[in-house]
This record gives C-alpha cells, structure tokens and sequence, in this order.
C-alpha cells in the first residue's frame, strides 16, 4: 500500500470517528433541551436508533445506495456488506455513520410524546429505505439525480433535509405537547433538563462536521483545507448572525436560538463547501441562521411543535444549502457542465423531488401505523414522563412528584418527601418539608380554634366539607344570664368589661366541659349550652343540672375573689331541638325549636342565684338521689302560658 493510500485510508477512518462522535453530539443536544421527565427517553433512542441504522445499513442499505444501479433507481448488489479492499471498508464505516446522523436527527422533534417502539420503527424504515434510496439518487454515479447534475457535496439533502423532513411528517400526525399551545395563541416555552448540555452537544457537532464535510473528499487532497475552512466560518457566520437578531428582534441572547443558529449556518455550507470561496461561505452560514429563524417563526405560526428546533436547521437551512450550490457554486469544481441558471434549476428540482419523495413516503408510513396502533402516548404517560411511562426509569424528582400528588390527593399532612442533601430534588425535598411542617403547624392551630368554637364532632364534619344539620331527640338547653353586670358594666372601661366576661364565661366553660356539656354561645352576658349532643346521653338532663349549678358556685367564687356581687339566673329544659351551621362567614353551631325558646323562659322567669328547671326535666331528674328540687308552682310562660317548675340550689353539696 502507498503511503499516499494509506494518508487517504486513516484520513477517511478519522472523518468516520469524528462523524460517529456527532451521534454523541446529537444525544446531548436533545437531551439537554427536553424536560428532565423525558430526558433518559430521548438520550436512549439516540443510542437505540445508533445500533439499528449500523446493523440495516450494513445488511441492506449500503447495497440500495452503492450498489450497482437498476435505472439510476436502487443498487442492486453490496447486501450484506463484506469488505473486499481497505478503503471500501474506510467507506462504508463512512456512509454508515451518516446513517445514523440522518435518522437521529428525527429524535429531537418528535420527543417527549412520540412511543418509544413506534421511533424504532421509523428508524427502521429510515435507515433501511428512504436513506438508501435518496442517497443513490444523488450520491451514486449512476443515480438519476447525479445524471442530471444535481449536486449535494456532503449532505444538505441526503442527510439534513431527509432527517428533517421525515421529523415534519412525524410531528404533523403527531400533534405538539400538551400544553405547547395556549387557547389565547400563545406559545408556552418549556425549560430543558441541562441546556450546558445541550451546548456542549453543540459544540461536539461542530467538531464532527469537519469529518463530515472533510471526509467527502473520498481522499486527503488539496481540497480538505478549503473544505474545513468553508465548514469552520460557515459555522461561525450562523452563530454570530443568530446573536445580532436575537438582540435586534428579542433584546436578549436567547440559548437555544444562537445554538440552532450555529448549526444551521454548518448545514447550510454541506452542499457547497468544496466550490465555494471563503467570503461565499460566511455569507451562506449567515443566511442560514437567518432561514433557521424564520423556519422555527414559520412552526408556531403552523401550531407544529418542534421539541428541538430539528426541522429549521436540518430541513430549512438544508434546503437553502442545497439551493446555495447553484448560486454560488465554483462550475468548473462542480464539473456538471451546465451554467449559472440551469444549475440553480437542478439543485431546486432535486431538492423538491426529494422533499417530495421522504415527505410522501415517510407520511403515509407514520399515518398507517397510526392508525393501527397509535403513535402517541397516553395523556398520563406524557404527563408522568416518558422516563417513568416507557422504561420505568424512576428518578428522585419523580419520587418527590409522587409525594406532593399523595399528599394533594390524601390531605394527610403527616407525609414527608425525601431529604437526600447530595441531590436537587433532596434540596427542593427539605424546603418542601417545611412548608409541609409549617402547613401542619398552621392546621393544627385553626383545628384548635374551630374545635374550641363548634362542638368536635361538628368540626370534623365541617372540615370535610359537608352540610351541618342534626336533628336531636332529646337534650337539655341550658341559659344562664349574670344579673347585675349590665350596671357593673357601665362602670367600667371596655377593655376591664371584656375581661371580667372572659373570666366568668372561662370558668364556666370549664364546667361545662367537666359535665359532658356542649357549650353553644354567648349573647352579652348571656350564655346557653346544652347536654346530650353527643350520641348516647341518658343522663343529660343530669349533666345539665349540675353543670348549672356549678355556674352558682363558680360566680360566688368569682365575688369573693374580685369583691364583686353578681349573681347568675339559670334555666333548664329538656326536649328535641334541630342544630346545624347558618351561613358562609362568622359562622357558628346554633339550635333551634320550641326546647330552645322554653329553656329561655326557663332563665328569664327564674330566680338569682338558683336553677330554674321546667316539668320535664324535672321527670328526667327527679331520682337522682342527691337532688333536692322545690316546686315552684305555675309561672306564666309566654307562648306556653302556664308551667309547672321546679328549683335548685346549692343549699346542698350536688
């Protein structure tokens, strides 16, 4: 072997490793720009779709793109791939990795909605079919394309526009992501997992695209630094261009658009990095950023969803470079024999043809198998994430999404996230646990408060969200009113007023717990409760009693204490009663009924300093060993006229 041979064979081997390493560049470009739940999903079907278009290419698409051409149509020979020489073999590691760059690029369009196994299948076809047969078209000697002058150096079509108009097709039947599109228009911009990721992709392209366009020499020749030199500032115009239009159209250097922007202006200059002259490229890369901007402007305006922005730089600005090869393209390097228009013509008839030809083909395709088995996931597996819905590739993020919706769907305040300090959902999981803690906290307080303003099991009830109304067979009302205070009140100023009620009405509302009584509310210096609310009460009428006597020893108590003279005047009757909540703010537990109104009168006809009960509490007491009740003969109750009552005191120890 020659050496210049062998120069030719190892510079064609580092263009297809450089070429290889853009399949690790594409993977960190769609991951990085896609959200975390779908990030593992997308960088798999990079390597997935990798082994697929090696193993189809080698056994039947090396042979329909090199083989020996039926009517400049198909190759008929090379299946199954067998290296007779080294430079076929060179050539064919070559080809294969454009491949698998053309299909890729499909990855990034479709993702985060598209079936894992329905991506497969594309790549499937892609790469066994649609690239063969396009590339023998245009890069075969004897492909019908070529015949007619049709130029494509290093891929602006056979591998750009192809990737990019298979990703068309795919992304119209498929429909944009939940939530891409507002009802009112506007476009939802969702956050990539790692956008550094994403750049450092970029930057991973721009070295292998040397080995892309370097390596379609065929040779290392006099033509590989003008080639590298063309890709180099191509590549550059795109980025600088795409700076100065986001700052002129956006204000801001926006992340995503300046990398597009790069990589359009290297696939604008594919077709026609080899007979272009330097200035000629920057212009072209420069156009190129210009075209990827509009393309993705063209998108939204569509309602087409792009995760990645695949389909202006590969299909947009490949179909400008290829056009670029009739304008500006050196003739007597292009070697086709025709002239300045009837080149444009070509580049613009097979640049249509393909576009035509993949378009076609890959939208009937997706379209049947949509309609057999569906290419789109589930809307809960889109909103789980494809990590999790297709490969069950569960992560800490997720763990913390799954504990906030528990506790969204339980209420149980109780449930913790995890805190591991060496991750970032950790980090989120312990600031979360303690807004969690102070929630509880909060909870518990207000639990407290409408605990302490309605009865427990009428707070409980509350809290869940149901109607409040009881019936209640039988209970006792009790009314207690402090004779006196109304004079001593005058007396005094507010806030001594306040106090003395909050300490008589204190004193009695621990009573009333001590008895199993229910307080239910204060009116002035009024007080009502009741006994039996709560199920299973044979002794309420008891309970009554002696929480109301009680309330006699109690505001004697307080007298000597504060060398005071209130008394307090007491009722009791028994009967049935409705209670329930009234009302939507400052609301409390009330009763009503005929029981309620006569146990009023009970207190309102009574006498200082002792209880007041009617008949039948009375009937309901009247065994109670250590109760002395002395009848009180009829009084005069209004709306009931004549009643029968009864009177306690402490005169005893009860």
């Amino acid at each position: 072997m020659s050496q210049d041979i062998a120069m030719d064979l190892l510079w064609i081997l580092i263009c297809a490793i450089l070429v290889l390493m853009m399949q690790a560049g594409f993977m960190c470009i769609e991951a990085g720009a896609t959200r975390n739940k779908n990030n593992i999903n997308t960088a798999l079907k990079n390597i997935c779709d990798f082994g697929i278009c090696m193993l189809l290419f080698w056994a039947c698409g090396y042979g329909f793109m090199f083989g020996i051409s039926a009517f400049g149509f198909a190759g008929t020979s090379e299946f199954f791939f067998v290296s007779r020489t080294p430079d076929t073999g060179a050539w064919f590691i070559y080809q294969a990795a454009f491949c698998g760059a053309a299909i890729t690029i499909v990855s990034g369009a479709v993702a985060e909605r598209l079936k894992f196994s329905i991506y497969l299948l594309i790549a499937v076809v892609g790469a066994m079919l649609v690239y063969p047969l396009i590339g023998h078209w245009v890069w075969n000697q004897s492909g019908w394309l070529a015949t007619l002058g049709f130029v494509d150096f290093a891929g602006s079509t056979v591998v750009h526009s192809l990737g990019g108009t298979i990703a068309l097709a795919c992304v119209i039947i498929l429909g944009p992501r939940t939530g891409r599109f507002r009802q009112d228009g506007t476009i939802r911009e969702f956050n990539g997992s790692n956008v550094p990721l994403s750049l450092l992709g970029t930057l991973l392209l721009f070295f292998g695209w040397f080995g892309f366009n370097g390596g379609s020499t065929g040779a290392f020749d006099e033509n590989v630094p003008l080639i590298l030199i063309n890709t180099l500032l191509a590549g550059a115009a795109g980025l600088v261009t795409t700076i100065v239009l986001c700052y002129v159209i956006h204000r801001r250097p926006l992340v995503l658009k300046i990398m597009n922007g790069l990589l359009g202006g290297l696939v604008s200059v594919t077709a026609a990095c080899h007979s272009v002259t330097a200035s000629e490229a920057i212009l072209i890369g420069s156009m190129g950023g210009v075209v990827v901007l509009f393309a993705e402007r063209l998108l939204e305006r569509l309602y087409l969803d792009d995760a990645v922005g695949a389909i202006p730089v590969h299909l947009a600005a490949g179909v400008w470079g290829t056009l670029a090869v009739g304008l500006f393209g050196d003739a007597d390097i292009l070697g086709t024999g025709l002239d300045g228009d009837r080149q444009i013509a070509i580049q613009i008839f097979g640049a249509a043809v393909c576009f035509t030809t993949v378009f076609a083909t890959s939208f009937l395709f997706i379209f049947g198998v949509n309609r057999l088995w569906g290419i789109r996931v589930s809307q809960a597996a889109e909103e789980a994430g494809l990590n999790v819905a297709e490969h069950r590739a569960n992560d800490d993020v997720e763990e913390l999404l799954t504990v906030m919706q528990e506790q969204a769907n339980s209420r149980d305040l109780t449930l913790r996230a995890s805190q591991e300090p060496f991750t970032q959902a950790g980090q989120i999981g312990v600031h979360y646990n303690n807004l969690v803690w102070s929630l509880e906290e909060s909870a518990q307080e207000t639990e407290s408060v409408l605990k302490r303003v309605l009865p427990e099991g009428v707070a409980e009830r509350l809290k869940q969200g149901s109607e409040i109304h009881d019936t209640y067979e039988e209970v006792s009302v009790i009314f207690i009113d402090l004779v006196g205070f109304t004079n001593l009140a005058n007396t005094l100023v507010a806030r001594r007023v306040v106090s003395l009620l909050n300490d008589i009405f204190g004193r009695f509302d621990k009573k009333a717990a001590a008895h199993n009584v229910e307080k239910i509310k204060t009116i002035g210096d009024s007080y009502m409760a009741v006994s039996g609310l709560r199920k299973d009460s044979p002794s309420h009428a008891e309970d009554a009693v002696r929480m109301a006597l009680a309330t006699i020893e109690e505001i004697n108590d307080f007298n000597r204490a504060e060398k005071f003279d209130l008394n307090v005047r007491v009722g009791v009757h028994s009967g049935p009663v409705i209670g329930g909540v009234i009302g939507e703010s400052r609301f409390m537990y009330d009763m009503w009924g005929d029981t309620v109104n006569v146990a009023s009168r009970m207190e309102a006809g009574g006498i200082p300093g002792s209880v007041q009960i009617s008949e039948t509490t009375y009937d309901l007491i009247k065994l109670v060993p250590d109760f002395t009740c002395m009848p009180r003969g009829g009084i005069q109750v209004k709306g009931k006229g004549e009643m029968n009552t009864w009177l306690l005191d402490l005169t005893e120890e009860y």
